[in-house]
């Protein structure tokens, strides 16, 4: 009776969480509480300042190379690899300015005041032009985040920020010419949810910008899109992931396409797209979660795949009409949106650094960061 009610009180404590990481809107889907900020928050601020075990050691330290993470990159050397130290930066950006009352407030600040210092990121651009692959570093996922990162910026109105993207400039508008050049000259891509996905770089490059008015970029970003998607019909959505895809392949070409076109072609191509999507019962099995045995590894990427389908769902919902769906319609997106992310917090902020150092910022997006 002892072990039952240890087992039942901890299960309740985890609940007990579980619940106040989130508030629910008037439609029933999850949104990101106060408590929840501040818990997602320390899981960012402990990878982002945390520079092993890292990618570099395995990969890219060359025989007799003494240097770290943090000589080579000193703002991104955390969360394992660039491009999660990227979007972990991002996370604790859209925090600071959704909820900039929270007890972990000042130490955000304190961290992007060291990451975005400007003697840091000029070292951070020093890289990229050493490097024999100068543009393609990171391209498409990574630099795409640091497109979201300096947009971000540009959209929180604070002194801080201010002074944080002028030092960020020369890097992230070196990424936004690797998206001009490269998109303008690829003819054709595949689907994918992993890091070489488009969709992903492409969606925050339109988005960087419409942000900083930068037109040819935009003309090369829309009309990529457009060529890449345009006419794609009937995406796999039951067939997903795919491999080792963190993301949805097809979600995340609906999420680029409602911002290229206007509302009422969007509808259109999003019928052709994911005509399952619009009937209560289809789209239940079109959005059915799926899940492994355990989380970490490469099983990780089920709750990332999982949390990425919220964002780009949300984002959906926002763009959409009223009236779009019917209630029997809309509710299934709700039910599943919601079991998909109590699947992916089951194994988030457990210790397990495979999940930590990159689902954190996945979980702030899904529920705040496709606005």
């Amino acid at each position: 009776m002892l072990k039952f009610t240890s087992f039942l009180g901890a299960f309740l404590s985890v609940s007990f969480l579980f619940a106040q990481l989130v508030n629910t809107t008037s439609d029933g889907r999850y949104t990101l509480s106060p408590e929840g900020a501040s818990y997602f928050a320390k899981l960012s601020l402990n990878c982002t300042s945390k520079p092993t075990p890292h990618y570099y050691y395995q990969a890219l330290r060359q025989p007799g190379d003494t240097q770290t993470p943090t000589d080579i990159w000193p703002s991104f050397y955390g969360c394992y690899d660039w491009h999660s130290a990227v979007h972990n930066h991002w996370a604790l950006i859209k925090i600071l300015k959704t909820y900039p009352s929270i007890p972990e407030a000042e130490a955000i600040r304190a961290k992007l005041n060291e990451s975005f210092s400007e003697e840091n990121i000029r070292q951070e651009y020093q890289y990229f032009e050493t490097n024999k692959e100068r543009y393609v570093f990171e391209f498409p996922y990574g630099q795409g985040w640091l497109l979201k990162v300096a947009d971000e910026l540009a959209n929180l109105n604070d002194p801080d920020a201010t002074r944080w993207l002028e030092n960020l400039a020369p890097l992230h508008h070196l990424c936004a010419a690797a998206s001009q050049v490269i998109w303008k000259d690829i003819k054709e891509v595949k689907l994918s949810g992993s890091h070489d996905a488009p969709s992903l770089n492409l969606s925050f490059a339109i988005d960087y910008a419409r942000t900083f008015g930068d037109e040819e970029l935009l003309k090369v970003a829309l009309k990529a899109s457009k060529r890449y998607f345009g006419k794609m019909t009937n995406a796999p959505l039951r067939a997903e992931p795919f491999e080792y895809d963190f993301m949805s392949a097809s979600l995340l070409v609906t999420d680029l396409m409602r911002k290229v076109y206007n509302t009422e072609d969007y509808l259109v191509w999003l019928k052709k797209f994911s005509p399952g999507l619009f009937a209560a019962q289809t789209a239940g099995k079109d959005l059915q979660i799926k899940k492994t045995d355990k989380h970490d590894g490469y099983e990780s990427h089920w709750d990332g795949y999982h949390l990425n389908r919220i964002w780009c769902l949300n984002g959906m919902l926002k763009t959409l009409p009223a009236g779009t769906l019917d209630e029997a319609t809309k509710a299934a997106w709700v039910t599943n949106m919601n079991a998909m992310w109590d699947y992916a917090q089951e194994s988030i902020g457990k210790g397990n650094y495979d999940i930590d150092h990159w689902l954190s910022s996945f979980s702030v997006f899904a529920l705040i960061g496709y606005e």
